[in-house]
């Protein structure tokens, strides 16, 4: 997230935990599962929105969530090592994929994976990708140089989503025979379909690795989620060492990296609702310096981070040139933020907090801050929102640093 920065006074946060901080149950990732995301185009247009296509800024918004709670983004090469004991499995892994090959994975997802810290892998229709110098090329496909930027960039991957085989002889849409992508012809041998499909797969990884300086092609996604057995042998003789369907569910690439289920991301299921976080959220006492006067901010530790109520900073930074606003809308249930706007107290501040422990559910909506939208880390307890303070500052404009010494957290508002 951009951070706005504003100059001001020093506050320091000095966090005493009272009970024990304890495991949580969305921390780690259950029985070794990998959950995997399918996107395909995006617009700026909420009208051209439908199953394959979402807004630039829902993806944002699912992006921001996963960097929020500390989701590692995996790319195919890293799963591959993974398997060969290279690497672990992170706690919270994911991984992002692109089928298909649109400009917009270029125009509108780049800058977000690269302000985020995600990375995706992008399989493309090999067919539909042409040099930016050619003139009949699809005006809503990736040009090899842009995916060679991205390749460029380590956060982007490239797989094979075959070089001409997503049914173009009915425009790219589903057959009305059943016969989709990869699938095996009506009467065709084996023989048949390895010098038809196999010369495609070959054609597509050809052009990859020549126009992206990417060195191996891993990764095959299925047309359509439409599966062969007779493409496995083929996608093993040409290296691809991890492919997906479209069907639902989560990945467990200890069993295999082929065949590998994934979500379908869309207007109506967000990353934040597919992803949400339970926790267990354990009291705290925050006690606050600011400029030489001492107070109490209720907190709850989540995680490792400290989660503070938004009120209870609005009201501490009141007379500060970091002061904010705070307002509940209730049509869309949705905090919203104003920053250089005074805040005028409603008598919710610094409430007595319960002293017991307790399993959370983090906010699965956006919070609307000086006229845009946001997901930031933040969990609804006892009906106050608790946002982690770096979120806070990022969105209000005071810096928040960690002082591992003296285990305080700096806050300049």
């Amino acid at each position: 997230m951009v951070l706005i920065k504003r100059a001001a006074a020093i506050i320091t946060l000095f966090f005493m935990v009272t009970l024990s901080t304890l495991g949580t149950a969305g921390a780690a990732s259950a029985n070794n599962s990998l959950t995997i995301l399918m996107y395909h185009d995006l617009t700026n247009d909420p009208g051209r929105t439908n199953s394959m296509t979402i807004t630039a800024d829902r993806f944002r918004l699912d992006m921001e969530f996963l960097q929020e709670f500390g989701f590692t983004p995996l790319l195919p090469a890293e799963l591959v090592a993974i398997t060969q004991s290279k690497q672990q499995l992170p706690a919270k892994p994911i991984m992002i994929t692109f089928d298909d090959g649109y400009h917009s994975n270029y125009e509108y997802a780049y800058p977000v994976l690269q302000s985020t810290g995600m990375k995706a892998t992008i399989s493309v229709i090999g067919h539909n990708i042409h040099l930016a110098t050619t003139t009949d090329a699809p005006s809503n496909s990736l040009t090899w140089e842009e995916i060679a930027e991205m390749v460029s960039s380590g956060i982007v991957e490239i797989g094979s989503h075959t070089y001409n085989l997503h049914n173009p002889q009915y425009n790219g849409y589903n057959a009305p025979n059943g016969i989709n992508g990869v699938m095996r012809l009506s009467g065709e041998s084996a023989k048949a379909y390895r010098l038809r499909v196999g010369s495609d797969l070959q054609t597509s990884i050809q052009l990859i690795t020549q126009h992206t300086g990417q060195q191996k092609v891993l990764y095959f996604s299925y047309p359509f989620g439409a599966y062969d057995s007779w493409m496995q042998p083929l996608l093993n003789e040409n290296g691809i060492l991890v492919s997906t369907l479209t069907r639902t569910g989560k990945a467990n690439p200890a069993a295999s990296l082929h065949q590998m289920p994934r979500y379908r991301i869309t207007m109506q299921q967000s990353v934040s609702s597919l992803l949400r976080q339970t926790s267990v959220a354990t009291p705290a006492i925050a006690n606050v310096s600011v400029n030489g006067n001492t107070t109490i901010l209720p907190a709850y530790q989540i995680d490792g981070n400290n989660y503070v109520r938004v009120r209870d900073v609005a009201m501490l930074l009141k007379d500060t040139q970091s002061s904010f606003d705070v307002q509940w809308n209730q049509n869309v249930k949705q905090v919203e933020l104003k920053s250089f706007s005074p805040y005028t107290p409603t008598g919710k501040e610094n409430k007595p907090m319960s002293g017991e422990r307790r399993t959370v559910q983090s906010l699965i909506e956006p919070t609307f801050a000086d006229g845009s939208l946001h997901m930031v880390a933040a969990y609804n307890i006892d009906g106050h929102t608790y946002y982690k303070l770096r979120s806070l500052g990022d969105l209000c404009g005071f810096l928040v640093a960690w002082d591992g010494i003296s285990q305080t957290v700096m806050v300049t508002a």
